[in-house]
């Protein structure tokens, strides 16, 4: 009995330990290349992190290919990643890992920075909205740090920066949004013409007061973001109640409320008002004892959940670097005092401590306390030496070119031949299927590659291996997928001409969350009809020109829904098919009125809904 207990007590504590928030940010200097990014990666999983937050705001331009900001300003993503598209990146070789990404929308309100501008540039969304810039009372833009804000105040710019929240999470498989600088850069911002005839209209046309710091003053402007911050929430879980929304608040004090004293940002009302799902607090001092005290004053005088704040921590705070004692003793106080784990400021700083951390405080692995720990455990990289997984027919050999475990393979145009990928797939869902794409300039431009999901459907797509701007990791395509032995890839040289060269490497696979959120393991799914758990609907062919079919399976014999919307949830098309038999069904789909571009088709029948992408290529 007592062994037993032991037992017992032991797994309890072993879980517990399991669900610890690891967390740390990726910033600009290690996105220079995409080795840089993926070796950041690899590094973080091997010594048991399991957050990253990317970043994808920056400096005035997104870092992720951007339709939202694309129609402002002309500009797709910031000219310094031209060609690539770094949130897709950081997916891509976190995912592989089950680390959870989230989009770190780094700069917020700023709109432009003087560094990357030419001499008298503000950034390109001042070019094309010249009144969204934030002012003093002095009639100054520019910050002590060289950046412009956009006006905090306006909805035109609020509703800017929803549209590309949104953007960011209906186009890509993301575990999470943070937000950042939502803030006013300081208590002296709020004078543009804009935000003094707002508040006029609200108080019987009084004008702001001259001081910044006016309690009243700093309140409004305080509750204006809170009404973008309950917005930008809403708008995020509109698209999937999965998103984790997060913020990166500041706070240096144990004894007043700094970030809204000094920037109007009332975070602790976003916590407990339930418009931020966590917090990741700076509190980036020198000493235990002084982040010990600032802990307390979170949990005693400001927030009332604290599994909702993962205390921030610097490993060099005012560039001096703090012991491994000190790092460690802050590190067991959050422990200690009931939060959930703690984010570290930065990936580049944690470089020199990871064997101390993964030596002595991160010795195994973790999952995200906010998230089922299955969340991201449902993928797997087959490289081609694996012969239990990989059939190979034709000649194939090894050229010299490393892959993603040593050399990689090439195939010559000519007689027939092909490699296949197989995988034990676990729980049917949408999965990512992705190509380690090995390219040479000597290399085709349109490697054949096919997926076949489980209606039977097969989609052929094309790889350039010719292009350096497209290896690593390349994704071929989303496909549904149910359990059991599944082909997910078939690449092949049925498509190239005499003299060509194809390259083949390691494929990988992993649940798309974005569009199979509610898969899930254990009791809970056993208790479900698997038949409820999908429609399997497909889209063949797609990408398509002006028509394709949708094929899917309705569980029940009653009415559905289809509806048709833009990357930017704007519905296009939708109908009512009542009383529909249960079953397989068919329906042709004409989007000839429609521009080239991504759509999403949703069926939805009772209170089960599910969405295929549909790429238009006119």
């Amino acid at each position: 009995m007592t062994r037993c207990l032991l037992i017992f007590i032991l797994s309890v504590f072993s879980f517990n330990q399991a669900q610890e928030f690891r967390g740390t940010w990726i910033a600009r200097n290690t996105l220079s290349s995409k080795e840089s990014l993926a070796y950041a990666m690899d590094s973080l999983a091997k010594n048991n992190f399991n957050v990253v937050f990317i970043n994808v705001w920056s400096r005035g331009y997104p870092l992720w290919k951007s339709q939202v900001f694309k129609r402002e300003t002309g500009v797709e993503i910031d000219p310094a990643y031209a060609g690539r598209d770094i949130l897709a990146e950081a997916i891509a070789e976190g995912h592989k890992h089950g680390l959870q990404v989230e989009a770190w929308f780094e700069y917020g309100f700023v709109g432009g920075w003087t560094g990357n501008q030419p001499a008298g540039g503000k950034g390109p969304i001042f070019n094309i909205h010249p009144d969204w810039v934030a002012k003093k009372q002095n009639g100054e833009e520019i910050d002590g740090s060289n950046f412009y804000w956009m006006v905090h105040t306006r909805e035109d710019v609020q509703n800017f920066i929803i549209e590309m929240l949104t953007e960011v999470s209906r186009n890509y498989d993301i575990d999470g949004i943070e937000l950042d600088r939502i803030r006013y850069s300081s208590t002296d911002y709020g004078y543009d013409g804009y935000t003094d005839s707002l508040y006029r209209s609200e108080h019987n046309n009084t004008p702001p007061p001259q001081s910044g710091s006016d309690p009243g003053w700093i309140r409004w402007r305080a509750d204006k973001l809170n009404d973008f911050a309950a917005r930008s929430y809403d708008s995020i879980k509109s698209v999937s109640r999965h998103i984790n929304v997060s913020n990166a608040p500041s706070l240096y004090s144990s004894s007043s409320y700094t970030a809204y004293n000094s920037y109007c940002q009332d975070w602790v009302w976003w916590v407990n008002s339930g418009k931020v799902d966590n917090v990741q607090v700076q509190s980036y001092v020198s000493s235990a004892s002084s982040f010990s005290a600032i802990l307390n004053y979170i949990s005693e005088s400001l927030i009332t959940d604290k599994s909702k704040v993962y205390p921030a921590i610097a490993i060099k705070p005012n560039s001096s670097q703090l012991s491994n004692s000190v790092i460690e003793n802050m590190i067991q106080t959050t422990r200690s005092k009931g939060f959930k784990g703690n984010a570290i400021w930065y990936y580049t700083d944690l470089i020199g401590i990871f064997p101390f951390l993964k030596g002595s405080l991160y010795q195994d692995k973790s999952h995200v306390p906010h998230s089922p720990a299955d969340w991201r455990e449902h993928y797997a990289v087959i490289n081609h030496s694996d012969t239990a997984s990989v059939v190979k027919t034709g000649a194939w050999y090894s050229n010299g070119l490393t892959g993603n475990q040593g050399y990689s393979l090439s195939a010559n145009a000519g007689a027939p031949a092909s490699i296949e990928y197989y995988a034990d797939i676990q729980y049917s869902g949408y999965y990512d299927i992705y190509a380690f794409n090995v390219t040479a300039t000597n290399r085709t431009d349109s490697a054949r590659a096919v997926l076949t999901d489980s209606a039977g459907l097969s989609t052929e797509y094309f790889i350039p291996q010719n292009n350096p701007q497209f290896k690593r990791w390349y994704k071929v395509g989303t496909i549904f997928l149910d359990n059991g032995r599944k082909r997910i890839l078939k690449l092949d040289n049925s498509n190239m001409q005499i003299g060509e060269i194809m390259n083949a490497d390691a494929v990988y696979y992993k649940l798309n969350r974005l569009l199979s959120p509610d898969v899930t393991t254990g009791i809970e799914d056993k208790k479900k009809d698997k038949s409820e758990l999908n429609f399997k609907i497909g889209a063949y062919p797609n990408p398509f020109n002006s028509a394709t079919k949708l094929r899917f399976q309705l569980p029940k014999a009653t009415d559905f829904r289809l509806k048709i919307f833009d990357i930017l949830g704007n519905t296009v098309s939708h109908s009512t098919h009542l009383n529909s038999e249960a079953g397989e069904r068919e329906l042709s789909l004409s989007l000839s009125n429609l521009s080239s571009g991504i759509y999403f088709a949703n069926i939805r029948q009772e209170n089960f809904s599910q969405s295929v992408k549909l790429i238009l290529q006119k």
